[in-house]
């Protein structure tokens, strides 16, 4: 088989995704000392020794960042189960994929994938599948076996185990699945919402919403070990017998069975952690955890703190695992010499080094916490600054190198903080509160902007702006503009420097943005002028879609931009029109080295370039829209000549010449997926008034069809290959246009 039928995940070589990799679902071992993860990010392999070796991350190697399970086979063959994309093999340099239409069954939810006698069977959102490389077949047993989902399988001895939405099935796996007779149902859990299963050396376990159950040797039914069927709040998400005894994992706590009862196992583990899957390493007992939300519902779970390990005095000690260690992701500053540093929902700053890659700064670095570092900006003269919501404004010096050794990280304060990491240095300082929300560098300093920690509990408390500039190690200068400044609101969400000394100001709840013109010193107040005037802002009065503002841009060659909810407007010197008739939501934009406009919407991503706007969205490229916060952000990439967008997925990163195709040229099919037999599936291309031909190829390789036109623009397809409807599942297309190939593919759901 060739290349092409691959799913290569550089057929979208300018979209790239740093993600977590510290969500990790489900592992397989894969030698003394050694196992390979899934995670919410990508799939990793973690040595005892070593800490992680090789990385797969979306969209290089994988369809998708969600990994929910994977197996390495007796072949020596990687499986991955995705949260959308089926399941995939690891081929050489290339993946193979398996949809619905090489027998996977649903629209590409994969739960589990196991080995047993001699095939490998997979659970997914559509039952159950067996096969092996070449293909699968799906297990459909009226009457004896049906269910609509399989979210876990086991095995012991000669026998298949698994959790359903119907409850536990279990086959004798040497038998026909085909045969009625070979299926056993536990009428028992019917009902219990079970969604994970373990074999032991005598019993089976299984847990979920309704606690864990066990099944002993003999017995003909299985028994509740915890019982939380009366408690909806309440979850056993792993279960497993190991070296410490039979263990559970619940709502933020790991218990160990102790003769009838359970007892709480280990200390020192943080209350804000949930514990996720066990693991086994040479004896050594290893748990991934998540940040305490969406822990049964797991498919929607964005942040994970990778590994615990129980020590030999019974303590639970924190694994850090190299990479980016949060999907959510905040603001970043890309440098000339390509080190990059992200903020992050709950892994503090995230710093990038070439030729090293990446590392983080948490509490345990001397970060006040780690918790909503929302904003990074470098300081023109040393180091980085990080906003700690409710922490503050915090300095690093990292000596430019990947090692910390040598590192100083100083923390500057409004008041004292009820909790914060013991290994911080925490300064006082003339800052408006403890609640910066993001940062930006000017010539001679920086700016910072505040929002109250409680508007209606006390309306009173100081916020607004910061200019400073000076030395952290020794003197700083600190110049709030709170209220009476001359600033319109205390509540600010973005800040954004435009020549080298003015200032423009967005407000939060509708209160639109304000100038700042000022001396060109940030720290020297003395020469401020606020436009339209002292106490007013600019809002939809003044011509802008909306009061609501999130965000700024100075375009050359375009002008001054403003993002809102309602879309663009251009400033025109004494107020706003509205630009390019964009109407929904903006909330961050940068401009690529090519001097392109790229913003973030709502329902995607929007490049405007020689007075004409093109979208990339889910439909039509590899990026996923999410927008969870009041702050986005994004960034130049100083290297590379694009983009860098924050989302909830992790780090996008678009680079300049845009697309969505391995060629190198713009050519993507929309809407994607395909709704075969419901919508039309249509294509653009750099020439869009040349004849156009589409071959169709099926993964194996063989030959589907072909559609054609007179014109790209007229070209279209309904689904229809020689004279029926196609299956579902992922083609392979050749796009033939002035001569000129290009590949892509299609994924096509009926």
């Amino acid at each position: 088989m060739s290349l092409f039928f691959y799913i290569l995940l550089a057929a979208a070589p300018r979209w790239d995704l740093d993600t977590s990799i510290s969500y990790v679902y489900n592992s397989s071992s894969s030698g003394t000392g050694s196992v390979w993860c899934a995670s919410s990010g990508g799939v990793f392999h973690y040595s005892t020794e070593s800490g992680i070796g090789t990385v797969y991350t979306c969209p290089e190697d994988l369809p998708i960042p969600d990994c929910r399970d994977l197996l390495l086979d007796s072949k020596d063959q990687l499986w991955i189960a995705t949260g959308g994309s089926g399941l995939v093999l690891k081929d050489g340099d290339g993946w193979i994929s398996y949809s619905n239409f090489e027998g996977i069954p649903g629209q590409g939810i994969v739960y589990s994938v196991i080995e047993a006698s001699g095939s490998i069977w997979v659970g997914c959102s559509g039952g159950l599948a067996r096969g092996d490389e070449f293909g699968f077949v799906p297990v459909i047993v009226q009457g004896s076996f049906n269910p609509d989902d399989v979210y876990s399988l086991a095995q012991r001895n000669d026998t298949l185990w698994m959790c359903t939405d119907r409850g536990i099935f279990s086959l004798l796996s040497n038998n026909d699945p085909y045969n009625p007779d070979s299926w056993t149902y536990w009428p028992e859990t019917q009902g219990l919402q079970m969604n994970r299963i373990r074999t032991g050396e005598h019993s089976v376990y299984a847990c979920g919403n309704s606690g864990a159950i066990e099944l002993q040797p003999g017995e003909e039914s299985f028994k509740f070990l915890i019982d939380y069927s009366a408690k909806p709040d309440s979850a056993i998400v792993d279960i497993m017998e190991t070296s410490q005894g039979l263990l559970a994992a619940g709502r933020g706590v790991v218990y160990r069975r102790n003769g009838s009862g359970w007892q709480e196992l280990g200390e020192n583990l943080p209350s804000y952690l949930w514990p996720i899957a066990f693991l086994e390493l040479e004896d050594e007992l290893l748990i991934s955890f998540s940040f305490n939300d969406n822990i049964v519902n797991l498919g929607n779970s964005q942040t994970g703190y990778g590994f615990y390990r129980l020590n030999n005095d019974q303590l639970w000690d924190h694994i850090e695992i190299p990479g980016i260690q949060c999907k959510k992701t905040h603001q970043m500053v890309s440098l000339p010499d390509g080190r990059l540093y992200v903020g992050t929902y709950m892994r503090g700053v995230q710093a990038y080094y070439p030729d090293f890659g990446w590392r983080g700064y948490t509490a345990s670095h001397g970060m006040p916490n780690h918790f909503q570092t929302f904003s990074v900006a470098k300081d023109p003269v040393e180091g980085i600054w990080a906003s700690s919501y409710h922490h503050g404004l915090s300095w690093i010096r990292d000596n430019d190198n990947y090692e910390s050794h040598g590192d100083t990280v100083l923390t500057f304060i409004r008041d004292s903080l009820e909790s914060f990491s013991p290994s911080a240095t925490l300064i006082k300082a003339d800052i408006p509160n403890n609640q910066p929300v993001m940062i930006v560098s000017q010539n001679n300093g920086l700016w910072a902007a505040f929002k109250q920690f409680d508007e209606a509990g006390n309306p009173d408390e100081p916020s607004g702006i910061l200019g400073f500039n000076g030395d952290p190690m020794s003197t700083m200068n600190w110049a709030p503009r709170v209220g009476g400044s001359g600033i319109a609101s205390v509540n600010t969400r973005a800040v954004y420097p435009i020549s080298q000394d003015s200032l423009w100001i967005a407000f939060e709840t509708g209160a639109g943005c304000q100038l700042l013109v000022h001396s060109g010193n940030p720290s020297d107040p003395s020469k401020d002028v606020w436009y339209p005037g002292s106490g007013e802002a600019f809002t939809s009065s003044s011509g802008l879609p909306s009061g609501e503002v999130f965000c700024f841009l100075n375009a050359p060659g375009v002008g001054f931009l403003v993002g809102t909810a309602e879309g663009l407007a251009l400033w025109t010197g004494s107020g706003f029109v509205p630009y390019m008739n964009i109407t929904e939501q903006i909330k961050t934009m940068s401009l690529d080295l090519r001097g392109r406009i790229w913003c973030l919407g709502t329902s995607g991503i929007y490049r405007i370039a020689d007075d004409k706007v093109d979208v990339f969205n889910e439909f039509n490229s590899d990026f996923n829209p999410f927008s969870l916060y009041s702050w986005e952000f994004s960034a130049t990439d100083q290297v590379n000549g694009g983009v860098f967008f924050s989302s909830i997925d992790g780090l996008w990163n678009v680079l300049q010449d845009g697309g969505s195709n391995s060629s190198g040229n713009e050519i993507s099919f929309y809407p994607q997926p395909f709704l075969s037999s419901e919508n039309l599936l249509r294509i653009s291309g750099p020439s869009d008034s040349a004849p156009v031909t589409v071959d169709f190829f099926r993964l194996d390789g063989s030959y589907a069809g072909r559609v054609q036109s007179e014109s790209v623009s007229n070209w279209q397809w309904d689904g229809i290959l020689e004279g029926s409807y196609v299956a579902s599942g992922v083609y392979m297309v050749l796009v033939t246009i002035n001569e000129t190939v290009y590949q892509a593919r299609i994924s096509v759901v009926r």
